[in-house]
């Protein structure tokens, strides 16, 4: 049986091998819809059993190659640089940045994370990117990164915001600080 004999129910009732009258066509598809809706839920059942058991066997046989990454606030992990992938010499390129600190899980499954000093990025990170840091030894973090792990999201969004109005950030301020450099320079 191919799906498209599930999906239009050609299989419900036999055709005859010559041409029919209007009658008897008319009758023919009474019979089919008679038997569509019952034998289409039994091939549904049928189907999802046999999906349901596959997805199980298959999980069994390759439980070894699943890795499953639950990364909480705390954790320490890498950042996998995507971009190096794309160029001709990445064999000698870093392919990771890190160690770094989670800070904070997004909905969406972005993480919001911090270098070992405590300085936050401002940009989110993928889930696809993050890879769990196995680390040797304790790390013991500084005050700044405990300061961060054990903030609000509102505090979390003050800092993001700070972070963009601190000066050098737009060609307009570093105008404004090479102008108040030259004019002590003068002085």
């Amino acid at each position: 049986m191919i799906p498209l004999d599930i999906i239009e129910a050609t299989w419900l009732i036999k055709y005859p091998d010559r041409f029919i009258s209007t009658t008897e066509l008319v009758g023919l598809r009474a019979q089919a819809l008679a038997k569509h809706a019952a034998h289409v839920e039994e091939m549904h059942v049928c189907i999802s059993a046999e999906k349901i058991q596959r997805t199980i066997h298959l999980e069994e046989e390759i439980k070894h190659k699943i890795m499953s990454n639950e990364v909480k606030p705390g954790d320490l992990v890498l950042v996998k640089i995507s971009s190096i992938e794309k160029s001709a010499d990445r064999k000698m390129k870093p392919r990771y940045l890190g160690p770094m600190v989670v800070i904070q899980r997004y909905q969406g499954g972005a993480f919001l994370l911090a270098e070992l000093d405590g300085s936050i990025w401002i940009n989110k990170v993928a889930a696809f990117r993050v890879v769990p840091y196995l680390a040797r030894a304790h790390i013991k973090f500084s005050a700044h990164v405990q300061d961060a792990l054990d903030t609000t999201p509102e505090w979390l969004e003050r800092q993001h915001n700070a972070d963009k109005s601190s000066p050098g950030d737009s060609i307009e301020d570093l105008e404004e600080i090479h102008t108040v450099e030259a004019s002590k320079d003068s002085d």
